[in-house]
């Protein structure tokens, strides 16, 4: 937001010269004045008043049991549901997977979502990886409240790749 401010002068005794526009081309009316623009940058009072923000502010409730506990029995359907329908019938290719994954993971969390479990967060991992008679063991660690927070998981294999996709839902207090 800059403003600008326009100041003429009179004819003062000097040649008039531009190098970015033709003075000659200009209106015979005007050939007597020159203009001249200036620009100032905002003062900080006017930033301030531009980038302030309305945060809402909400009241604790300090409800530690949620309203609805997030149930593993509801959301493994819906993700055996989503493996099955998008790796049914795919061969293993390791940039095609991976852009497939994102894709699985998207799908499971908006609709575990939908079941509305309130003040959960949602995080969803999915691995994708190609089948050759090996044997593979996966696992993870985070920080959590046993009592309140859980998780759920899937596995799915065809010919040529094996998933597993895991849901975790944590209590947001």
């Amino acid at each position: 937001m800059n403003r600008r401010a326009t100041l003429q002068v009179e004819s003062i005794n000097m040649p008039q010269r531009s190098s970015l526009f033709d003075l000659t081309a200009r209106h015979p009316k005007e050939m007597g004045t020159s203009y001249l623009a200036l620009g100032c940058a905002p003062s900080d009072h006017e930033i301030e008043e531009y980038n302030v923000k309305h945060t809402v502010e909400f009241e604790n409730t300090y409800r530690m049991e949620p309203k609805k506990r997030f149930v593993a029995e509801r959301v493994e359907p819906i993700m055996n549901d989503v493996l099955e329908k998008h790796l049914e019938k795919v061969s293993y290719e390791p940039i095609q997977c991976s852009i497939l994954a994102k894709t699985i993971v998207s799908e499971i969390k908006i609709q575990v979502k939908e079941l509305d479990f309130e003040r959960y967060k949602i995080i969803c991992l999915v691995d994708i990886g190609e089948k050759r008679d090996q044997d593979i063991h996966m696992g993870s660690r985070c920080l959590w409240d046993h009592q309140r927070d859980t998780f759920a998981s899937a596995t799915y294999e065809n010919h040529s790749l094996f998933a597993a996709a895991i849901v975790f839902a944590i209590y947001f207090e």
